[in-house]
Formats: C-alpha cells, structure tokens, sequence
C-alpha cells in the first residue's frame, strides 16, 4: 500500500525546474514564457521585455503558472 509521502517523492520528480511565476510578477528577463493548460489544451505561451508583468492565460485564470523556456524568437 502507498502512502502520501511516496506519492509526493515520485510527483517531486517531475516538477519543471526553474522559477515559476504567478500573473503580476514581473519577468526578470527578456523572453519567452510557457503556461500548461491541462490536458486537453495546447499550451499558451507569451513574449515579455524585461520588467512586463505576467498575464493571466485564457482558460487558466488566477491558477495560472508560467514557467521559462529556451525558445529563441
């Protein structure tokens, strides 16, 4: 039987790395910034200067969560 402490180790091991952030932070960077929507919805992405604040995803809300990427564009 599991309990919730091995259900949480193996969860922590797929988290994405890196700093996540929250609608109204502001990006530390110039770039481009992914939000996973669920399974049923293609990703959102968003291009942000320096100092931009974060948006809230359509769909997502206030539970939005942006996560850097390496996409050079």
């Amino acid at each position: 039987m599991r309990n919730g402490g091995e259900v949480g180790d193996i969860m922590a091991r797929y988290r994405p790395y890196g700093p996540v952030f929250e609608p109204g932070d502001k990006a530390p960077f110039s770039g481009t910034y992914t939000c996973e929507r669920g399974t049923m919805q293609p990703p959102a992405y968003v291009q942000l200067s320096k100092g931009e604040d974060f948006p809230e995803a359509d769909g997502v809300g206030e539970n939005t969560r942006w996560h850097e990427t390496n996409i050079q564009s």
